[in-house]
């Protein structure tokens, strides 16, 4: 590969790993450019993943850190009913959110990732309590799927107009 290949797929990888402008969005652009399908969707999902591990990480670190923040700041201003009727409140959504993962919350949101933003669904997943590891793995499973999805629909597309 030449010079002008290799600084094709570092813009890939770049523009995978903006948030808001996804794999799904750059591959196109890249085999349209003419570089190597195969190339351009490794380059560019492999950025995009970084990206979704790295949101995944930080938001169950900050998670954690507010958690712990808001049970010592509870521990010393509230009272004890106060205490136990937040703790039930605390309760009632996690089961909430038990609920949507259990109809499919998770598999519906990895593949809704590259549309509404994969960095943003794996941070509000963590949010809702999943582990980082587990967003991680869900969602980057959809960002992979849609890139295949893609990178066919983009040379097949191109093909069947005579381009290939």
């Amino acid at each position: 590969m030449s010079t002008a290949h290799w600084w094709g797929l570092l813009t890939m990888f770049l523009g995978g790993a903006l948030p808001w402008l996804e794999a799904v969005v750059v591959i196109p652009g890249g085999i349209l450019a003419g570089l190597p399908a195969g190339p351009v969707v490794i380059a560019a999902t492999t950025g995009n993943l970084l990206t979704i591990g790295i949101a995944a990480w930080c938001g169950e670190q900050i998670r954690g850190w507010l958690t712990r923040r808001r049970a010592s700041r509870d521990a010393k201003k509230l009272d004890e009913e106060t205490l136990a009727r937040k703790e039930v409140q605390r309760a009632k959504r996690q089961r909430r959110v038990q609920r949507v993962m259990d109809r499919g919350g998770m598999p519906a949101l990895a593949v809704m990732g590259p549309i509404i933003g994969t960095q943003f669904i794996a941070v509000a997943v963590v949010a809702m309590g999943i582990s980082a590891t587990r967003s991680f793995l869900w969602v980057s499973a959809g960002t992979v799927a849609w890139a295949l999805v893609v990178a066919v629909a983009t040379v097949g597309g191109f093909e069947a107009l005579g381009g290939g």
